[in-house]
């Protein structure tokens, strides 16, 4: 609810008075707000920069040590200190230092040339100056004090008491402004703390800016509008985002970015909103000021649920005076006076006040009326007086404006101009005079007129110059001598030579006939360079309509040269955006071109791309086509999902129903459901492969209608192929046997590590290839209107590494090499013989190294003894993990028979199931206890470490390596509540691995734990590839894989085994850690191959307790929950089998064989079913609806989070949600989680966590293993944002789409891509690659 303003009170008829409050006139200073607000709520984020999160408690500990040491160095009362550095956390930090040492602060724009600062701060009288390290080579040779915000911000010794302010008070100075001053001299004009105190209450009791809201700041701390921002926010305890310097003026990113951030409030000057090229729905409030505001601008964003705010007020009345809702269809105002302030209309010859309907110029009265301009008595005494027509205590002194303005019939104040020189430009006052006195300085100018003029709809600065020479005035030099001068803004953008200057018969300058003059109308520019191509032809005729009259050399600069600056370059763009083939271009590609000719050639090179860069455009589906195909696929889950649940409950109900009686053997119960168990395995892949070849026969290559008869026939044999424990063949000849028996045509001794294929007819790999683990063998693909199939093929000897993606269509020639995370998508081709690498994949600049002659191939007997002994591998360790299940059955059985006897009781079946989950509880926590001992003790009495070096295939090395991959992989199924908890380090120290302190391990894989060791606090994320053997030419080679201290790699990101990670390096999500010789410690590296990155986001303002430090009573808590979240799934299938016994025993016990197989069925229904109720409900009970937020790893909304998903994960996904997979009912399913999700979604992906902070628009298709990465760990702090994904969109496998981002209508997303954070994707345009970019397939 946006809170309204009382009415204004009518006192004077002829003057206008806000509301009476003397409830905001209170005794405080800025430091009071603040410490107020860090004392309320320390935790909550003040400032979000960069990836930093600073909260209240940490920005007021970090100005404490600030003051400190500028109370050190003199700071007092009434002392003035300069505040000139970059956009960012730390110039807010240095404000907030300055305030609270209780010196007032001078701000200065980050562009401001030194001479300026340097007069104002002389003017001023200030003690010294508080900068950046960065800044002190401009300061050199200058005079006054310097400080660093890294020096005055450091740490003190622990038991240093820090110094205080003292004798503050309300009306000391808080701050000075420094404005053009029309004689050349800046005028400094200070403002206590009392008005701007004031004016933060009074403002705010109208815009109604409350602590959940998030501000976007982006005004130059130079410029008193940010104060609004700022400061309003810290009154009420709000979050600032600060936004980076390239986006303030970016009008296609910063709205992108507004709505990927969340951002409520919004303040800015109309020029920056009409810009933007997009709606921002999620704004609450508009607050626009700084300059006039159109009316369109009206029409387009106000609306009755969304304020719209006009303010008005010069920097002499404390930012602000009055305050108009603005609403379409009513004329533009500045509305009428904020509580406490007057506005009045005076004749300005002799200070008669004028009624309502006259024009004249504007005064204020009130509290925020300043005393006046340092060190200038004379203008003070002209422009501030003792209010003559005083009605209130506090409106003591006026101030006259210089603006015309009137009074309208309705009570609101129009302002109608300036009557003097003064303008604004980009919300900063100018005075005209200033830069025609800078002119004026300049070699060969005898008289300058400065005016405003809009240029393409833009105000701009024009100067009109006559030369002493009588020659064309030398720009380029006079640009050079203002910018020695001036700030970037008081630049003007044209200069105009004149014969002579018009002038009025009084002798002053004819400003109105220089407004008059036509700017197209000027002579012939010399040295204008002609365009020669359409590229520059369209460059050429926006930069003359923004720069009339500018000389268009090629090698000119758009910002040196020409006078452009970012609303200009924004402007631009908006400009070129318009023809279809230049759509790409962005504000940084000006910045990065800079020149005429560099610009031109940035768009001919778009323009070549836009033409292939087009995404295809699909049919409409036919609704009743998807809902007969979805009511034939209903049909189809619950045997799908009991044939999946029989594994367990099979020898759930063997075990029960052989020990019914006091006198049955346990072993012999043990024993068979063991074999049933086995059986039960076995089952599942003859009913994988069978059902393959009965349901869908040989699947040619082709494209098949989405929803139609071969499309359900492929889904049903797909999710078949889902049933089967296929890990269980991992890295054995098992798996290329089971491959070919579905369909795949593989050579003979081709190695499979493991890998996924969706159409196995469609697919021929040569012999002696070697294919590496977690490989995607994507043959099919989901389009918005087809089931697209396609041929891979993959030559003799080939290698393919671990974690690639090949789509359909695709093909590696023989003896061809394609590196670990790397992509093919449709079409491409890798030559025999050469290495590529990347995503997508590119020839390699690196050559394939001296590959080993194979190994001899043993004989038959051998190799059909390695066969077996794989056989009875794969059944050791799947009776390894379902072993320790009969103690758990002892445990509940002696408990049941003693205490309860539930039996017997004949509870109904919900409580019966409750009742054996409380009972289950323990027996799990048993259970998991007995797998990690025999784990153990098959790993350390059967399994010697493994040692570096290189071994055959046949070897018994491979094998046992092998064995121990399978205990490792295995867990990751039965155990998979286990990753990402406290107790992963001790599991993975189980298995051998050298594991460091405060380390972190997610659900890593490939892991060889003999060669891996992790340093003190890394932090490895899930689904990380991590030193997995490489196995080339029948050869595996294993090498130690070390990870330095705190160093941190992404979510799906991989490591080569041999990979030696300095301390503190980042590998980025979905990225490749490069060659260990290109790695130095604190590096970051991102993408597929490898880039390095200068700078990385660090996400700061935690304290080390609730990141990398935490206490005792924190570790407890966060392992009490993640010790529930283990064995919680694992109580949910034995209190299912439990019950199952219940309603099955009966049936079978009667040999009423069928009915039992029935009720076996159905419970498997029903567990499935009832697996994802339980998801629905811990997640809306522990989490309820997911917000963009940032959370350290220490707290208890983590851990319940990750709880949450692993639920989701381990019990829901795989029993369940998994089947829903290329159905109708997958959207559905999300959307009761939370997700908004549009009509005729395809979904072959159940990768979603965060749910409601995901939206994917109508008929687009995701495809598998692709995902929404709606949060990442950075720092140990869990961040959580929004992917916003529009209609038609096609993602590729594999894709991520990562927070804060995104993906316009109708684009299409390659394989193994990566949507990085804050990216928008622009709408029917292809990308592709890790970190993706424009996209053209092979033809």
């Amino acid at each position: 609810m946006t809170p309204t303003r009382p009415e204004p009170t009518p006192l004077s008829p002829a003057i206008l008075h806000g509301a009476t409050r003397p409830d905001l006139l209170r005794d405080e200073t800025l430091p009071d707000l603040l410490e107020a607000t860090a004392t309320r709520q320390p935790n909550h984020p003040a400032l979000l920069w960069e990836g930093q999160i600073v909260p209240y408690g940490e920005l007021n500990r970090r100005a404490d040590l600030g003051a400190h040491r500028l109370l050190e160095h003199g700071a007092a009362p009434d002392k003035i200190i300069g505040l000139w550095l970059p956009r960012g956390a730390d110039a807010l930090v240095a404000q907030a230092a300055i305030t609270k040492s209780g010196a007032a602060w001078l701000p200065f724009d980050a562009d401001t040339p030194v001479e300026r600062i340097l007069v104002c701060l002389l003017d001023a009288g200030a003690m010294g100056l508080v900068t950046c390290e960065a800044h002190l080579a401009a300061l050199a040779d200058f005079a006054p004090p310097v400080w660093t915000v890294e020096a005055l911000t450091a740490p003190l010794p622990a038991a240093m008491p820090l110094l205080q302010r003292q004798g503050l008070q309300p009306d000391h100075t808080a701050y000075v402004i420094y404005t053009s001053g029309s004689t050349g001299k800046p005028k400094g004009i200070a403002i206590n703390h009392g008005s701007i105190c004031h004016f933060l209450r009074s403002e705010n009791s109208v815009l109604g800016i409350q602590g959940d809201d998030k501000v976007y700041q982006g005004f130059s701390l130079a410029f008193d509008m940010s104060f609004e921002e700022v400061w309003i926010s810290y009154l009420v305890g709000a979050t600032l985002w600060i936004a980076p310097k390239m986006l303030v003026s970016d009008p296609d990113a910063l709205p992108a970015a507004l709505i990927a951030q969340r951002i409520t409030v919004l303040h800015a000057v109309p020029t920056l909103l009409a810009l933007f090229a997009q709606d921002v729905p999620n704004l609450r409030i508009i607050n626009l000021g700084g300059e006039m505001c159109p009316q369109a601008l009206v029409e387009r964003w106000a609306t009755h649920e969304r304020p719209l705010f006009n303010t008005y007020g010069p920097t002499e009345a404390t930012v602000s005076a009055s305050l108009a809702r603005l609403v379409p269809g009513q004329p533009v105002t500045i509305g009428q006076p904020l509580p406490n302030y007057g506005l009045l209309v005076v004749d300005p010859a002799d200070m008669r006040l004028l009624p309502a309907g006259e024009v004249g110029e504007l005064c204020i009265v009130g509290p925020g009326v300043a005393s006046g301009y340092l060190g200038r008595p004379e203008l003070t005494a002209e422009k501030f007086l003792d209010n003559p027509f005083i009605e209130r205590g506090y409106d003591r002194r006026l101030y006259r404006t210089g603006d015309l303005a009137k009074i309208d019939e309705t009570g609101q104040v129009q302002c109608l101009g300036r009557a003097d020189d003064q303008v604004k430009i980009r919300g900063f006052r100018v005075e005209l005079g200033e830069i025609e006195a800078a002119l004026c300085d300049q070699a060969d100018i005898g008289a300058a007129a400065v005016i405003v003029k809009a240029i393409d709809e833009v105000d701009q600065l024009i100067a009109y110059l006559v030369t002493d020479s009588g020659q064309p005035a030398n720009v380029a030099a006079l640009r050079a001598g203002l910018r020695e001068r001036l700030p970037p803004y008081m630049v003007p953008a044209l200069f105009i030579t004149l014969d002579a200057m018009p002038r009025l018969t009084s002798g002053k300058v004819d400003r109105k006939a220089l407004r008059a003059r036509e700017l197209d109308a000027l002579p012939a520019v010399e040295d204008q360079a002609e365009p020669t191509n359409d590229a520059e032809r369209e460059l050429f005729g926006h930069l003359r309509r923004l720069f009339p009259g500018q000389p268009l050399a090629r090698e000119a600069d758009f910002f040196n040269d020409l006078g452009g600056h970012s609303l200009l370059a924004a402007r631009l763009v908006s400009a070129l955006r318009h023809t279809p083939r230049y759509a790409g271009i962005t504000v940084q590609e000006i910045y990065r071109a800079r020149t005429v000719g560099a610009m031109a050639s940035a768009l001919e090179q778009l323009s070549a791309q836009a033409a292939a860069n087009v995404a295809p455009s699909f049919a409409a589906v036919s609704p009743l086509k998807r809902a007969l195909c979805g009511l034939a696929q209903a049909a189809m889950l619950p045997p799908l999902v009991s044939l999946r649940m029989l594994q367990w409950l099979a020898p759930f109900f063997t075990y029960h129903f052989l020990t019914g009686d006091p006198d049955d053997s346990i072993a012999l119960a043990v024993a068979a459901s063991l074999l049933v168990f086995l059986l039960a395995h076995v089952a599942s892949f003859a009913v994988a492969i069978a059902g393959k070849w009965l349901v869908l026969g040989r699947l040619k290559p082709g494209r098949y209608p989405l929803w139609g008869v071969t499309y359900f026939r492929w889904w049903l044999a797909d999710r078949l192929a889902d049933v089967p424990a296929t890990y269980l063949l991992h890295g054995s000849p098992l798996l290329t046997a089971y491959w070919r028996a579905m369909g795949a045509r593989i050579g003979r001794d081709t190695l499979i590590g493991s890998m996924s294929l969706r159409a196995p007819d469609a697919v021929s790999i040569g012999a002696g290839v070697n294919i590496g683990a977690s490989v995607n063998l994507e043959n099919v693909r989901l389009e918005p209107d087809a089931l697209v199939v396609g041929q891979i093929e993959i030559g003799d000897a080939a290698y393919v590494g671990s974690y690639g993606v090949l789509e359909g269509g695709s093909r590696i020639g023989a003896g061809a090499y394609l590196d670990g995370l790397s992509s093919l998508a449709q079409g491409q081709q890798v030559p025999a013989g050469e290495r590529w690498e990347g995503a997508p994949a590119r020839r390699s600049a690196q050559p394939i190294r001296q590959r080993p002659t194979p190994p001899a191939r043993p004989g038959l007997p051998m190799r059909a003894l390695a066969l077996a002994g794989y056989v009875l591998g794969a059944a050791a360790v799947a009776a390894l993990f379902f072993l320790p299940v009969f103690p758990s059955f002892i445990l509940i059985d002696w408990l049941d028979v003693h205490e309860l006897d539930l039996g017997q009781l004949g509870l109904p079946a919900w409580q019966a199931f409750f009742w054996y989950a409380l009972l289950a509880l323990p027996a799990s926590a048993v259970l998991v206890a007995a797998t990690i001992l025999l784990s153990a003790a098959i790993r350390w009495l059967v399994l010697p470490r493994l040692q570096p070096g290189r071994w055959s295939v046949f070897s018994r090395v491979y094998y046992r390596k092998w064995l121990t991959n399978q205990i490792q992989e295995s867990s990751l199924h039965v155990l998979h509540g286990l990753y990402a908890t406290v107790f992963a380090p001790f599991w993975y120290r189980v298995l051998g691995a050298r594991i460091g302190k405060g380390a972190e391990i997610s659900t890593a894989m490939g892991v060889v734990p003999d060669m891996l060791t992790l340093g003190d606090d890394t932090f490895i994320a899930d689904a990380v590839m991590l030193g997995d053997e490489e196995i080339d030419s029948g050869w595996m080679t294993l090498r130690p894989t070390e990870i330095g201290a705190r160093s941190f790699v992404g979510n799906g990101a991989y490591l080569p085994d041999g990979t030696e990670l300095p301390a503190d390096v980042l590998i980025g999500v979905q990225s490749r850690a490069p060659a260990n010789g290109q790695m130095r410690a604190g590096d970051t590296w991102m993408g597929s191959p490898a880039l390095h990155l200068p700078a990385r986001e660090i996400t700061s303002g935690f304290a080390e307790h609730l990141t990398f430090r935490p206490s005792v009573a924190r570790r407890i808590g966060r392992g009490t929950v993640e010790a529930v979240r283990i064995v919680l799934p694992l109580a949910l299938i034995i209190a299912s089998g439990y019950l199952t016994v219940i309603k099955v025993l009966p049936a079978a016990e009667t040999e009423h064989w069928a009915l039992a197989a029935w009720r076996l069925c159905l419970a498997g229904l029903c567990y499935g079913v009832g697996s994802f109720a339980v998801v629905l409900a811990a997640k809306w009970l522990l989490i309820g609806r997911y917000t963009p937020r940032a959370a350290p790893m220490w707290t208890p909304f983590v851990w319940l989070s990750e709880a949450v998903t692993n639920l989701y994960e381990s019990i829901a996904v795989p029993n369940f949600v998994n089947f829903l997979r290329g159905t109708p009912f997958l959207p559905w399913v999300l959307r009761l989680l939370g997700c908004q999700i549009g009509r005729g979604v395809v979904l072959d992906t159940t990768d979603v966590t965060e749910y409601d902070c995901v939206r994917i628009g109508d008929g687009s298709v995701l495809n598998a293993w692709s995902g929404p990465q709606t949060h990442l760990f950075e720092d140990r702090v869990m961040k959580i944002g929004r992917v916003d994904i529009g209609a038609q969109v096609l993602v590729g496998a594999r894709t991520t789409v990562l927070y804060d981002s995104q993906v316009g209508d109708g684009a299409l997303l390659g394989p193994l891509s990566l949507v990085m954070k804050g990216e928008h994707i622009p709408p029917r345009t292809q990308w592709n690659g890790s970190p993706c970019k424009p996209w053209t397939p092979p033809a």
